[in-house]
């Protein structure tokens, strides 16, 4: 198998463009040309039809995209694992958005490493809506997220229950103040929106919108404002008083799950590190 071809015909495929494609690859654009060439030779099939600006899937090309994407994550699990020291016995991959990362799965990654030695983690970070075709594609063996869709060839496990609560940069200011006071809007998912509608409708200004916690919680620090953030992100502010709670804003709580492919052959392996992130994400809303 010849990576090079299966990685340079999956960037085309997403870029639609043998340009773009040369620019991420790092290659010149005759070079992808010969490489999809040689590549659509092996196979005897067409997989791009070409354009003057760019470039689409055939029929061909569609069939084989699935293909490549499993060859290429098979591929990166095997030099994963001959990579792996002496020691280690296997290797867990483990996807989240920053938000998660940030709020206790630094932590777990510390107590797997003293727990479960014989264990390599290999932490990838991803948007909440890359997570899923990642998980169920196999480049990740658990993927951490807020929203698991109830999909049968998925197996999972709540973590814990997170509180969101409103935070801001000044003091004593109530509910209604702060919503007027430069609001940041973040993007927690259908649910966290539902349930925000229900508290304070759908007319309100919004200062910023961002679907990354981390921008909120910086911005807020350092130029001021007010958001709804999880509080095991927002609890050494508050302790050290950079932030304050608005008093009369309501908890929203969102589940935290550990979602894995049902049937896998390593999900016995997963079992007690799926449990160190429970205890991870537990202590971490309570302290």
């Amino acid at each position: 198998m010849d990576v090079d071809l299966i990685r340079t015909f999956i960037q085309v495929a997403k870029t639609s463009h043998f340009r773009k494609a040369a620019e991420q690859l790092y290659l010149t654009q005759s070079a992808v040309s010969a490489r999809i060439k040689l590549l659509e030779e092996r196979l005897g099939a067409k997989l791009f039809e070409r354009s003057k600006h760019q470039v689409s899937l055939t029929t061909a090309g569609v069939r084989f995209l699935a293909h490549a994407e499993q060859l290429l994550t098979a591929w990166n699990r095997a030099c994963q694992d001959v990579r792996l020291p002496e020691q280690a016995a296997s290797t867990i991959v483990t996807g989240a958005t920053d938000t998660i990362w940030n709020m206790f799965l630094t932590d777990w990654i510390i107590e797997v490493s003293k727990s479960l030695p014989e264990v390599m983690i290999r932490a990838e970070l991803y948007t909440s809506d890359s997570l899923m075709p990642a998980l169920l594609d196999s480049s990740l063996d658990v993927a951490v997220m807020f929203d698991a869709p109830a999909l049968p060839r998925l197996q999972i496990v709540e973590l814990a229950s997170v509180p969101f609560i409103m935070v801001a940069s000044a003091k004593g200011l109530n509910a209604a103040d702060a919503i007027l006071a430069g609001f940041i809007e973040v993007d927690w998912g259908q649910a966290f929106a539902a349930s925000f509608q229900q508290h304070f409708g759908s007319m309100y200004p919004v200062r910023l919108h961002t679907s990354v916690g981390k921008v909120a919680l910086e911005l807020i620090l350092k130029i001021g404002g007010v958001a709804y953030l999880p509080k095991p992100m927002v609890l050494s502010y508050l302790q050290q008083g950079m932030l304050y709670s608005i008093a009369d804003a309501p908890v929203i709580v969102r589940p935290v799950f550990a979602a894995q492919l049902a049937g896998n052959a390593q999900n016995a392996d997963l079992s007690p590190a799926i449990e160190l992130m429970r205890e991870c994400l537990t202590c971490s809303i309570e302290n």
